[in-house]
């Protein structure tokens, strides 16, 4: 008898132990918000119903994005000293398919209105592009982001990695593959081939990658194209956008894409790590992105080039139907060696 309370008793010391040991690393309050910030993402990211984590210094809190208000329980109060603020801005998926004040002159105008959807030539930014039907696993269509200069001072067509680079599965195209315009899902063929895949951003899925552009380029091959254009509103006139520039949360910035056209809208975070769904079981965190109010962008979409007063921001990519994502300029023209 005397043996089995013994054993109890340090039974009981042992569980009391842990559970100031675990207090104390709850409680632990991190150096600064950043700290704490990166702490978050490694604890909540990989949790279901978490979108991203971002953080705001004044004052200073994590902010948690989730799918949907069933998940707020998941968040606590504070993460490592810092309280928490949760936002519902819905499941983030990418975006291809299974009105701004003028601030640049005109460029170039096609003789009549051109159809985003159709097949457009000289090729420009914002209209349908994709891969053959037997490269992707089906029909798909993304949007055209800009021709530009890379590599050899040769010229390109520059999209998402999984629009001209990816299947329907999330993997990887062989370099080479042929790009089209119209995408497939607007009924490319072979015929409408515009350029081979040249170059993509890897991805790596999973809660360990560390991912930061989803961005991919094709080399040109054909003779009738705009460098820098960008279809407008119009659909008959086009905009240039020249060099880059990074955002501020409240910045209005513009798009161009192949589903909803010229839109514009309001930038509210600038450097959110997010979690974006390729397929159903498929997804990857990207880090230091844009978020934009919708409605800004729908499916089809991705591809298209983001600018603030005539200047490359980034790609749409990724979206939800609260939240726009858009990663970044310096990335994408860093990693892929061209210039806008």
């Amino acid at each position: 008898m005397y043996n089995l309370k013994r054993y109890v008793s340090l039974v009981l010391l042992t569980l009391l132990l842990c559970s100031f040991i675990f207090a104390g690393v709850i409680g632990v309050q991190a150096s600064d918000i950043k700290e704490a910030r990166k702490r978050a993402e490694e604890r909540l990211l990989a949790l279901e119903g978490i979108v991203g984590v971002s953080h705001r210094e004044d004052p200073p809190r994590i902010i948690v994005y989730i799918e949907h208000e069933k998940y707020r329980n998941v968040v606590p109060d504070e993460i490592e000293g810092f309280k928490t603020e949760v936002i519902v801005i819905g499941k983030i998926k990418a975006l291809s398919l299974l009105q701004l004040e003028e601030l640049v002159k005109a460029s170039y105008t096609y003789l009549v209105p051109v159809s985003r959807t159709g097949k457009v030539r000289p090729i420009v930014g914002g209209v349908s592009l994709g891969v053959p039907e037997k490269a992707y696993g089906g029909k798909m269509a993304g949007t055209l982001g800009l021709v530009v200069y890379g590599p050899n001072n040769d010229l390109y067509i520059l999209s998402n990695a999984h629009v001209i680079a990816m299947n329907s599965k999330a993997r990887f195209l062989p370099l080479g593959t042929a790009v089209l315009q119209p995408g497939t899902y607007d009924g490319g063929t072979a015929e409408d081939k515009v350029g081979e895949l040249y170059k993509y951003i890897k991805i790596t899925f999973g809660p360990k990658g560390k991912n930061y552009a989803d961005a991919a380029i094709a080399k040109i091959t054909i003779s009738d194209y705009l460098v820098g254009e960008v279809l407008d509103s119009d659909d008959q006139s086009t905009y240039t956008i020249s060099g880059v520039t990074e955002v501020s949360v409240g910045d209005r910035v513009r798009k161009s894409g192949r589903t909803t056209g010229v839109t514009v809208s309001t930038v509210f975070d600038v450097n959110a790590t997010v979690k974006v769904w390729y397929t159903n079981s498929k997804w990857a965190i990207f880090y230091d992105q844009i978020l934009v109010y919708q409605p800004f962008i729908e499916s089809g979409d991705s591809g298209s080039p983001v600018d603030k007063d005539g200047a490359f921001v980034g790609l749409v990519f990724a979206g939800s139907s609260t939240t726009a994502v858009v990663c970044k300029a310096k990335y994408i023209v860093s990693d892929l060696g061209i210039t806008i």
